[in-house]
């Protein structure tokens, strides 16, 4: 009788678990000239997030060496206010402290921060778009709305910038 009361439990406890298998959903579509088509995305992890709100955090803080610490050491940038990619020395502040150089502080409002990674590869980067307002020296102000995608490395540093800006609606 033990042996069916024991027996009993046991069934009962096993058939009560649940046993919780998601499969990560892969959604849209890599369309880029040249590449593999029909590579989706699916959601990243969160520590590539919060790698890219601490290197977007040093930015509006305008420290310089924070980003160059969290950065690869030529970085592509993709800039939203002059055409071309560049590759940028992120071995030193020279390029940030310059781009910097007309403003007194920047102030940002994120409207989202996503991380992906693209199916089958392993590519990663986070997706954002923010108001920005820069304080400039001469006592003036300028807002973008900005969409910038960054990309991360194996080492787990920025190592693309690519971004598109438009005015705000006022």
């Amino acid at each position: 009788m033990k042996k069916i009361i024991l027996l009993s439990l046991l069934t009962f406890s096993l058939s009560s678990c649940e046993t919780s298998v998601e499969a990560e959903k892969i959604g849209g579509e890599w369309l880029i000239e040249g590449s593999r088509l029909g590579k989706g995305y699916m959601i990243g992890d969160q520590k590539d997030s919060d790698l890219g709100k601490k290197f977007m955090d040093a930015y509006e803080n305008m420290d310089a060496q924070l980003m160059v610490d969290l950065s690869a050491d030529i970085v592509k940038f993709h800039p939203a206010d002059i055409g071309g990619v560049f590759d940028v020395d992120m071995t030193n502040t020279d390029f940030i402290v310059e781009r910097q150089s007309n403003w007194d502080s920047i102030s940002r409002d994120y409207i989202f921060i996503m991380p992906l990674n693209m199916e089958d590869s392993d590519g990663r980067l986070v997706t954002t778009a923010f108001t920005e307002t820069r304080y400039i020296k001469d006592g003036s102000t300028e807002t973008i709305i900005f969409y910038e995608r960054l990309y991360i490395d194996e080492q787990d540093q920025i190592a693309r910038v690519v971004q598109y800006s438009r005015p705000p609606n006022e």
